[in-house]
């Protein structure tokens, strides 16, 4: 049997830095480091599984986990609840995961925020990226003490990550215009609404299937050429003048939720005329809404893995040296009508 002293004497290193590599630790030359992946798999070396894990639990392992919080971050409660959940789990193994619940996106509580994570010395860190300097900044500074990161609810490519673990927002747009065909028997306006604007990365990337997708409908139009109706914190103004202005308009795709009383707005200000509405997730209020009928379907992104295998990944990656097996792990599009709840 293949043993790190064999590995060590092969690569004229210590038995230590062997072990380094083994357990992705930092401070191992590149060069090194790769000569001794090499030798690992050419000498077949496979560790024993039962005393890594007691050497797992010796060491300790600290993660972070980076989540927005707050009224109109409802959605990622669920997220949030299921890391929650495999922190539980991962604790029996030695693994500590603390939270940092991200409330408000200045640049100055930021950067406290974050110098707060970097102080307490993550091992890796699991986090729902920010489009920011600041953010950017952080997990640079990560990337160099060599602490992994995966993302997940959105996958950004301005720093390197780990992994992504999330939707695939593309494809969600996608599902939803073939929702709204369904609706509408492939005829008709439809109107788009969203809580916030082009500029959010998930409603680029479901705006971009969705128009992909309707290309497949030529009965389906989009009013004011998809440009959407914005609301937020209870002003609806523009959602109810697209719905009134409209009155031909069989469909209403809400790309980004936010503010749940968008839909009953919708409802009476459509009065009597059969308007579906589609959105995304699933979250208590929305379960309300779909038992009511107020909406007609919603696409859910299985918040529970984003929530779990982020911390998993990291896990395998820092305890055993296995690396994810693919670099985005795209969550299940399920489709929840009135029936489903």
């Amino acid at each position: 049997m293949v043993t790190i002293k064999d590995i060590a004497k092969r690569a004229g290193v210590s038995r230590g830095t062997v072990d380094r590599v083994l357990n992705n630790r930092p401070g191992v030359n590149p060069e090194t480091e790769a000569r001794v992946r090499a030798l690992i798999e050419e000498m077949g070396y496979r560790p024993n599984m039962a005393g890594q894990i007691l050497a797992v639990k010796k060491r300790q392992l600290h993660l972070a986990f980076l989540i927005f919080h707050g009224p109109e971050f409802v959605f990622h409660l669920d997220i949030l609840h299921a890391a929650r959940d495999k922190a539980a789990e991962l604790r029996e193994f030695g693994v500590t995961v603390d939270f940092y619940l991200i409330r408000q996106l200045d640049t100055p509580y930021l950067e406290r925020l974050f110098q707060e994570v970097e102080d307490n010395c993550p091992d890796g860190i699991a986090a729902l990226p920010i489009r920011s300097t600041v953010f950017m900044s952080f997990i640079q500074r990560m990337n160099a003490k060599g602490i992994p990161t995966v993302f997940f609810n959105l996958d950004e490519d301005f720093v390197p990550h780990l992994a992504y673990v999330g939707c695939d927002y593309v494809q969600s747009g996608r599902v939803a215009a073939g929702l709204v065909s369904l609706c509408t028997e492939g005829r008709g306006l439809v109107g788009i609404a969203a809580a916030d604007g082009p500029n959010s990365p998930s409603f680029a990337g479901r705006m971009g299937g969705f128009s992909q997708e309707l290309t497949h409908h030529p009965g389906l139009s989009m009013v004011n050429g998809g440009m959407p109706a914005l609301f937020h914190d209870g002003e609806f103004s523009e959602v109810v003048e697209l719905v009134e202005q409209n009155p031909d308009m069989k469909a209403i795709y809400i790309v980004n939720m936010g503010d749940y009383g968008v839909c009953q707005e919708i409802r009476r200000a459509a009065r009597d005329r059969n308007l579906s509405i589609i959105t995304h997730d699933l979250a208590p209020a929305q379960q309300e809404l779909l038992k009511n009928g107020l909406i007609s379907a919603t696409i859910v992104q299985q918040p529970d893995i984003q929530g779990s295998l982020p911390l998993q990944l990291l896990y395998e990656y820092l305890a055993f040296g296995t690396p994810p097996a693919k670099d985005k792990f795209f969550t299940d599009l399920r489709i929840c009508i009135s029936q489903s709840m």
